[in-house]
């Protein structure tokens, strides 16, 4: 793959965006609010007096007013390490534009947008043996690093989404957000991994993405259906009846996926292969911010 990524006017778009977080995970200086609190130059709350505390800090306002000792306490900004685990197995190779390429636009985006947060921020290929990527970094050398590995990913394989997310959330490291970008059409399904990875504990959101060809399969009678991943095919007839199946089938799998991230307080967003990157990006930090 050699295409843009992301155009200038989508990273123009992005630039006047930030990955804004609900709960601070990192401990790192950053821009983010943090429940922690240290030195900063923004004034938070007062506190008593402990031995061992900055004469510096001490209010001395409040002990003329009150002849109580108090040391003020200011609010910290730390960062968040932000976590792209995309999923290359052979099944995000379908649609126009294919399910990988669009989530490997929409991992560019929220790349940048943590880039400009000043926060770290790696990619993940699920299922790679070996990840050079684990440890995440912040500047514009990781971003260049990034949007490169993202420009040349390919689907290829057969994957079991459970099994890729469990082996990440053993070997992660800092606590941060994770952002899943799948079509969540694993047959062995997603359950244990997102658990585990809400067990690290990190935040997550898992952001499906569905290709045309998956939504509305075309009706075209006797057809011979393949498995991109296993390789195996098997006749059909394709008819009214078979559509509606599908159609009721493909419907139940998104609301179970739905159910889960709902009983595991995952945030779960679904795209179709075609959309535009930057839009979902922005929805995405919009809805519940990253």
């Amino acid at each position: 793959m050699n295409d843009v990524l992301l155009t200038d006017a989508e990273l123009r778009a992005l630039a006047r965006a930030r990955v804004r977080l609900e709960k601070v995970r990192g401990t790192l200086p950053g821009l983010h609010p943090s429940p922690w609190t240290g030195l900063s130059l923004e004034f938070a709350d007062h506190r008593p007096y402990q031995e061992g505390d900055d004469y510096r800090l001490i209010d001395w306002t409040v002990y003329a007013r009150l002849g109580r000792l108090v040391t003020k306490v200011f609010s910290q900004e730390a960062e968040s390490p932000l976590y792209l685990l995309l999923d290359t197995s052979a099944s995000m190779g379908q649609g126009h534009p294919s399910k990988l390429r669009t989530a490997s636009r929409l991992a560019a985006a929220f790349a940048f947008m943590a880039h400009r947060s000043q926060d770290r921020f790696s990619i993940h290929r699920l299922g790679e043996e070996r990840d050079d990527h684990l440890s995440p970094r912040r500047g514009k050398g990781a971003l260049v690093e990034s949007f490169r590995l993202l420009n040349h990913v390919q689907a290829v394989g057969s994957r079991s989404l459970d099994e890729d997310l469990l082996r990440w959330a053993r070997a992660s490291r800092a606590q941060g957000t994770c952002v899943v970008l799948s079509d969540f059409l694993s047959p062995e399904g997603y359950e244990k991994g997102l658990t585990a990875l809400q067990h690290r504990p990190h935040q997550v959101r898992a952001v499906q993405l569905l290709a045309e060809v998956d939504l509305d399969p075309p009706r075209l009678g006797e057809v011979r259906l393949w498995d991109v991943e296993t390789r195996r095919s098997r006749p059909l007839v394709l008819g009214r009846e078979a559509w509606r199946s599908y159609q009721s089938a493909l419907r139940k799998w998104n609301e179970g996926l739905s159910s889960v991230c709902r009983k595991l307080g995952v945030e779960h967003f679904m795209f179709r292969s075609d959309a535009a990157p930057v839009e979902a990006a922005l929805t995405v930090s919009a809805r519940r911010s990253l």
